[in-house]
């Protein structure tokens, strides 16, 4: 989607759209500043439901996760976080008629949430999410996932 009919994107774009999906992920802190920034590393694992023709798909993903925390109040800490070219196996590389490239392609994505709780253990998110292999290959459709809503638990 454009801004005003132009070709700047707010977000990213892909030929194909998630229409649902589940997603299981872990993540291990490895480094944080006191108060502002912290670095975890990931791994997930998802399958998704494409929104025009409903293909299935799993995508396989390790990752580097950025938080940054916005605000600390005494009953939450509010937070961005950021992802950038987690390396990810998909299951398919024709999704929806488009072709998405090689079976190896990256994750991005992009989430406001809040850690809660006397030991902030209660985590919930919502986020978009995106993967491409980022031109290293003569296709690279990309997939959108246009909007993700996490719940975890923390210990």
């Amino acid at each position: 989607r454009s801004v005003s009919g132009g070709k700047f994107r707010i977000f990213w774009g892909g030929n194909s759209e998630v229409a649902r999906g589940i997603t299981a992920r872990y993540q291990r802190n490895v480094f944080h500043t006191k108060r502002i920034f912290s670095l975890d590393w990931g791994v997930s694992i998802a399958n998704w439901e494409s929104a025009k023709n409903r293909d299935n798909f799993y995508t396989f993903s390790l990752f580097p996760q950025f938080r940054f925390t916005l605000l600390r109040l005494k009953p939450v800490d509010l937070y961005l976080s950021y992802s950038l070219d987690g390396p990810t196996y998909i299951t398919k590389t024709v999704i929806d008629g488009h072709d998405t490239g090689k079976h190896f392609t990256f994750q991005d994505f992009f989430a406001l949430g809040w850690y809660a709780g006397k030991r902030r253990q209660i985590n919930v998110e919502v986020g978009i999410g995106h993967y491409s292999n980022g031109n290293i290959f003569p296709r690279n459709a990309g997939v959108k996932i246009p909007l993700t809503f996490t719940a975890g638990y923390a210990f």
